[in-house]
C-alpha cells in the first residue's frame, strides 16, 4: 500500500510537472519571425529627353511697300487736285477746286477749304495773306483763317502782285472794259488808286518790290520801273522787246520772255548788255527766286541756278503745264492731268 503510494505520488508529481512545464511555454510568447524582405528591383532609369529647342525669333514685319513714284520724275507730288492756277506761300498752296479756295500743306496731308471762289484764274499770295480776283471782285483770305473779304468791288481785275501795303492789280485794256490801267489798294480794303493809265489793249505785268514797281507793257516792248514816292513817273529801262509776255526779277538780273522769238531774255539791274539764256520757249512764264530762274523750252521745265552758264532739264513732256517758284522750290501743275508737284530746294 505504502508502495502503492509513493507510486501514486510519483506519478502525479511528474505529471503536475509536465503540465507546468507546458503550460509554462504556452504563456510565453513566441519570438516573432524575422520580417520578409521583399527585393524591389530599382526603377529603370528614365529615357533621356532630349531639351526642347529655343522657340524661332519673330518674323520681322514685311516692310511697306515704297509710295509710288511721281508721275513727274524728281518732284515731289504734293497734291493730288487739278489746279492749272495756283499761288504758292511759306508751307501752303492755295486753289480754287469745286468752288472753294484750298489751302494745301506743302508737306502733304488734306487740304482745307478757307474760302469761295468761282473762276479765279490769278491767286498772288505771301506769309500772310491770298488774294485773288472773281466775279469782279477783289478777295483776300487771311492765312490760317476762313472766309474771303472783299478787298476792292465792282472792277475787272487781274491780280498781280503784293508789298507790305498794297495789293497791285491790272484792268486790262480790252474794248468792252472801262478805265483799264495799272491799280493799288490797301490789302485791308478801300478805294483802289490808279498809279498807271493803260492805253487801249495794251496788257501791262506788275512785280512790286519794296521801294519799286516793275512794269511790263506787252504791246509797246518795254520793262519800267515806278518808284512809290508820290507822284513818280514810270521810267523805261528795257525798250524794243515787242511781244513781252512775261517777265521777272530778282537781286541782279530783270528777266523776260518775248513771244515773238521764243526767247527768254536778261539783262543786269544795273544796266548792260542784254542776253539770250533760253531758247524755243514754248509758252509763258518765266519765273525768278534767289537767283534761280525757270522756264519751260517746249514742254520741258528748266532751271538755270545762280552762277551756273547754261540752264538743265529737270521736267520733260509736261502737258500744258503752270508754273510758280519761291523761295521754297518750284511748282507745277498740268493743264489734263491731276497734281500739284513740287521740285524742291
Amino acid at each position: 500500500m505504502k508502495t502503492f503510494l509513493l507510486l501514486a505520488t510519483a506519478s502525479i508529481g511528474t505529471g503536475l510537472a509536465l503540465r507546468y512545464a507546458f503550460h509554462h511555454h504556452a504563456d510565453k510568447p513566441a519570438a516573432p519571425s524575422p520580417p520578409h524582405v521583399v527585393a524591389v528591383p530599382p526603377p529603370p532609369p528614365a529615357p533621356a529627353v532630349a531639351p526642347e529647342p529655343p522657340p524661332p525669333p519673330p518674323v520681322a514685319p514685311e516692310p511697306p511697300p515704297p509710295p509710288p513714284a511721281p508721275r513727274i520724275a524728281g518732284a515731289k507730288q504734293i497734291s493730288d487736285a487739278s489746279a492749272q492756277y495756283f499761288a504758292t506761300a511759306p508751307g501752303v498752296v492755295y486753289y480754287c477746286e469745286g468752288g472753294s479756295v484750298m489751302a494745301q500743306p506743302k508737306s502733304g496731308g488734306a487740304a482745307k477749304a478757307v474760302g469761295s471762289c468761282d473762276q479765279a484764274f490769278d491767286f498772288v499770295a505771301d506769309a500772310e495773306a491770298v488774294f485773288y480776283c472773281d466775279q469782279r471782285r477783289l478777295l483776300r483770305i487771311t492765312a490760317g483763317t476762313t472766309g474771303e473779304h472783299v478787298v476792292a468791288d465792282d472792277i475787272d481785275c487781274i491780280m498781280e502782285s503784293l508789298d507790305a501795303k498794297y495789293a497791285y492789280f491790272v484792268v486790262p485794256g480790252f474794248d468792252t472794259i472801262p478805265n483799264p490801267g495799272v491799280y493799288r489798294v490797301a490789302r485791308a480794303g478801300g478805294t483802289p488808286e490808279k498809279i498807271l493809265a493803260s492805253r487801249p489793249k495794251e496788257q501791262f505785268s506788275v512785280i512790286a518790290e519794296a521801294d519799286v514797281i516793275w512794269l511790263d507793257a506787252y504791246g509797246a516792248g518795254t520793262i519800267a520801273k515806278l518808284a512809290k514816292t508820290p507822284g513818280a513817273t514810270p521810267k523805261t529801262v528795257i525798250a524794243n522787246q515787242s511781244g513781252i509776255v512775261s517777265f521777272a526779277v530778282d537781286a541782279t538780273y530783270l528777266y523776260w520772255y518775248v513771244e515773238t522769238t521764243t526767247e527768254i531774255r536778261r539783262r543786269k539791274r544795273t544796266g548792260g548788255a542784254i542776253e539770250v539764256i533760253g531758247h524755243d520757249v514754248g509758252h509763258e512764264p518765266v519765273r525768278a527766286a534767289d537767283g534761280h530762274v525757270y522756264w519751260f523750252e517746249g514742254n520741258n521745265l528748266v532751271h538755270l541756278a545762280p552762277g551756273a552758264a547754261k540752264p538743265v532739264t529737270i521736267a520733260s513732256d509736261l502737258h500744258s503745264p503752270s508754273l510758280r517758284v519761291d523761295s521754297e522750290g518750284a511748282y507745277v501743275t498740268e493743264l489734263d492731268q491731276p497734281g500739284i508737284f513740287m521740285f524742291p530746294r
